[in-house]
């Protein structure tokens, strides 16, 4: 039974304030004086942490740069001990930390995956089997045979990654490393996560990726500066996260004040309806009409692009629709500001979705989101698997 239990946990690093740069100075400063400042101060990476991650779920942390993300996957894996706490990790752990962690820097990229496999408790037969599978997944075939210590911190990443998910891990452990490779290889990442996940393998996952998390997690966890914000359904704690750096939230902790936009755009209403204005279910293929109203309160004009995305209640982005994209000015008038969107056609296929507002100034900052502003129904008449209904036509030719 493969599953983590996190209760209470604490990390504290002690940090030197006043390294002596000589012996001399060392030597007087191990002179006992009094009033003399501690020369190491505490430093709280983590505060009172807790969280279950039973089997088969698959759990997202999330939070800015230094909050302690990265430090408590360590402590999971066994490289760090809590200052205070206790964790239960059952199951075959396979982790994904730090790029080349564990590669041997002379050896070539065939005898890491061999040591790397020794490591995880695998047969080299075992590993054998699955060579080449690594090798065409990581694409390094010309330099697999290449010393690592010369392989880019993308190459590094795509064979760590390859290793890592082909040991049929009961539980995988993943760090923000793969931002370094191309979006086509993020994307096969990400598909082979979301395999594992249907497997029924336990996946923890880092990222700054908000959408992956809601898309591909069940449960998700907000830490700012090591200490626990919010746990619960992936959506609520992305929406509490992206709130946090909209408003003053992450303002305030950087000591700087809110950006004055923020505040004086209000969402009057958004709204998804079929085209020929009868009732409020789409019809699938049939046209429909965005309408968006956004009260501004500055009481001057304000320049920017409006943002409209699909999307299901699982987090999964359908379709993003932007006058930035399209090369339409827009520019909020104070007060009410009505802008609609035609559809020709919305080709989705039967079930709830969602639709997000979200308003950005020219420079491309984003100035205030509003997720879940409207949901809607589509009703399509053909029954087929997937999302979308496209339109088609069969030929046969004898």
């Amino acid at each position: 039974m493969a599953s983590i239990s996190v209760q209470h946990v604490s990390k504290r690093f002690l940090l030197r304030k006043d390294r002596a740069d000589s012996v001399g100075q060392l030597l007087i400063r191990m002179v006992p004086r009094r009033n003399r400042r501690p020369a190491k101060e505490s430093f709280w990476a983590l505060r009172d942490i807790s969280l279950d991650m039973p089997e088969g779920v698959s759990y997202g942390i999330i939070g800015s740069n230094g909050s302690g993300k990265s430090t408590l996957l360590k402590i999971l894996t066994r490289t760090m001990a809590p200052t205070e706490g206790i964790i239960h990790v059952e199951g075959r752990v396979s982790a994904l930390i730090e790029l080349g962690a564990g590669f041997h820097p002379d050896f070539t990229g065939r005898e890491n995956v061999y040591l790397n496999a020794s490591i995880l408790g695998i047969p080299r037969r075992d590993i054998e089997k699955k060579m080449e599978d690594i090798i065409e997944f990581a694409e390094i075939r010309p330099f697999i045979d290449t010393p690592v210590k010369y392989y880019s911190s993308g190459m590094n990443a795509r064979l760590g990654f390859a290793v890592a998910t082909s040991v049929e891990p009961e539980i995988l452990i993943v760090d923000e490393v793969l931002a370094v490779g191309d979006e086509a290889f993020q994307q096969r990442c990400m598909d082979r996560i979301f395999r594992m996940k249907r497997q029924g393998t336990s996946i923890l996952l880092v990222s700054h990726d908000l959408g992956s998390i809601e898309r591909l997690m069940d449960r998700a966890l907000w830490i700012n500066k090591g200490v626990m914000q919010i746990e619960g359904a992936p959506r609520d704690v992305v929406h509490a996260y992206r709130e946090s750096l909209l408003g003053s939230g992450s303002s305030r902790e950087s000591g700087e004040e809110a950006p004055a936009e923020t505040g004086i755009l209000e969402l009057a209403r958004a709204s998804i309806r079929p085209g020929n204005g009868r009732g409020e279910t789409l019809t699938s293929g049939d046209e429909a009409l965005v309408e968006v109203e956004i009260q501004n309160h500055s009481g001057a004009t304000m320049p920017g692009n409006l943002t409209v995305r699909i999307r299901r209640p699982d987090g999964l982005e359908i379709a993003t629709l932007s006058t930035f994209q399209d090369n339409r000015e827009l520019r909020l008038q104070p007060g009410m500001n009505r802008i609609g969107l035609m559809l020709q056609q919305v080709p989705l296929m039967t079930g709830q979705y969602e639709l997000d507002v979200a308003f950005h100034v020219p420079e491309g900052r984003l100035v205030k989101e509003w997720s879940g502003a409207d949901h809607f129904q589509v009703q399509a008449f053909e029954r087929q698997g997937g999302l979308l209904v496209l339109p088609h036509q069969w030929q046969v030719k004898s």
